[in-house]
């Protein structure tokens, strides 16, 4: 079937889906004052790919086969909003699908199948791997409530009954298919959690609680320059007895299996952060330049060293993507995989320093970032003349490009959308501990421990 255009992707939301915010039932998500910017930002993405030939897809779709299949896709993706990144969950289970296939020859038909059906009807799917969890000291199976992680509670000829809930699920209520991957190793005894399937999100017995970071209020989308356009909820899944068919079910019980799919969701996700995360430190450094030349610091030796701090930054997380494809290996049906060293590594470099690069921006642009006036005093008859006139720049910097520049940086970066990525940057596909673990998992350590040995000249473990 053809591809949806943005209209027809605002029609599909209307399924009867049962979406909260706020404490309000949304009938319609294109249409609620936090919703609609999202919902926007998605369907631009489906006008710009739209495509009227039958066999036409979204790039996202592609199972990489060669670098050049994966820098395609990479680019695709960093003209979509970020419901398409999300299919990193369908990518995952593709990774993983080889193996799945050794446990059940129909684990592997079945993700092949549902890639293909996402891919023929253009939906978008949502990663829904984090579990409520309760008392994080114990196990699954330990819990005084069974469902702190989503569990099977009943088996059919037919599929499987699930119950528990997911959080942290980035375009929760704007996506099509919620993709439910566990969210750890299960050991036996705990077969119940041992479950990937997925489910569609207007499905009977579940329901999406929702958060956003878009602006509250009739706000100037001057004064809210990215969040205002570019915002998205984040959702918690409540999965009430959702009854799952056995088409839609890629894992069940499979306790050996729930790590594998666990570890290949986590390098997706990083790969597509890591992947950006130098566009991303490159408009940093701009930003920062732009701001010392606003202020006529452009050429002061205390500057051009924060500058340079920042572009060692930027091009050591471009520097991590380049490493992880010219790694890349291959699962048995020759999609490529990024090599999971310089994924962790650069995620951890990336996360670590992040903070000490906004706060770089945050000292050249001072306390006029969070204290300037907003463009509708600019626009003000009685107070606009002043502003003009007391906030012009140095070098040519005009009041109102000065305002745009702060208000941009504080959006970004200190305001609630920049408390998001504040924060998502850090834990978004694991935090700092999960890297450091994967790292290590991945790094040749017997290598490292050789050079040392021979370098001392020591015979012991030789």
């Amino acid at each position: 079937m053809p591809m949806m255009t943005g209209e027809a992707y605002r029609t599909s939301l209307l399924d009867g889906r049962r979406c909260y915010i706020d404490g309000e039932l949304i009938r319609d998500p294109a249409d609620h004052p936090l919703l609609k910017t999202a919902v926007a930002s998605v369907a631009g993405t489906y006008d710009r790919f739209y495509d009227p030939s039958p066999d036409a897809y979204h790039p996202m779709y592609t199972i990489p086969r060669t670098r050049e299949d994966m820098d395609k896709r990479v680019a695709a993706l960093g003209r979509s909003d970020i419901t398409a990144g999300t299919t990193a969950a369908c990518m995952a289970l593709v990774e993983v699908a080889p193996e799945l296939g050794k446990l059940r020859p129909e684990y592997r038909d079945r993700v092949y199948e549902f890639f293909d059906w996402c891919r023929t009807n253009d939906v978008r799917c949502s990663e829904a791997i984090t579990d409520a969890k309760g008392n994080r000291k114990k196990r699954p199976s330990q819990q005084d409530d069974r469902d702190a992680y989503v569990r099977v509670v009943d088996r059919t000829r037919e599929g499987i009954v699930i119950r528990g809930a997911k959080l942290h699920i980035t375009g929760a209520p704007l996506v099509h298919e919620q993709v439910v991957l566990p969210t750890k190793s299960m050991k036996p005894g705990e077969e119940e959690y041992a479950v990937a399937c997925s489910v569609p999100s207007n499905a009977e017995g579940l329901k999406i609680v929702n958060t956003t970071n878009a602006p509250r209020g009739d706000g100037d989308l001057r004064h809210f320059p990215i969040s205002g356009r570019t915002n998205m909820p984040e959702g918690l899944l409540i999965f009430d007895d959702v009854f799952v068919p056995n088409e839609r079910v890629f894992l069940d019980g499979e306790v050996s299996h729930a790590a594998s799919l666990a570890h290949a969701l986590g390098l997706w996700e990083r790969s597509n952060a890591v992947a950006y995360s130098g566009s991303s430190a490159d408009r940093l450094v701009g930003l920062a330049a732009l701001l010392a030349e606003m202020n006529g610091a452009a050429d002061r030796a205390d500057i051009r060293d924060l500058l340079s701090q920042m572009a060692i930054f930027a091009t050591m997380c471009r520097a991590g993507w380049e490493a992880a494809m010219a790694n890349a290996t291959q699962n048995d049906d020759g999609a490529p995989l990024p090599a999971s060293l310089y994924i962790s590594a650069s995620k951890f470099y990336n996360a670590e320093l992040h903070g000490q690069m906004v706060d770089i921006l945050h000292d050249i642009a001072g306390t006029l970032l969070v204290e300037a006036p907003s463009m509708a005093d600019y626009d003000n008859e009685e107070i606009g003349e002043d502003i003009r006139e007391h906030l012009a720049g140095e070098s040519g910097w005009s009041a109102q490009d000065r305002l745009k520049l702060l208000h941009y940086v504080r959006d970004l970066t200190a305001d609630t959308y920049g408390g998001w990525i504040a924060v998502t940057e850090s834990l978004a596909g694991g935090g700092q501990y999960a890297q450091r673990l994967v790292t290590l998992r991945h790094f040749d350590l017997n290598n490292a421990k050789e050079l040392a040995r021979k370098a001392v000249g020591l015979e012991v473990g030789a």
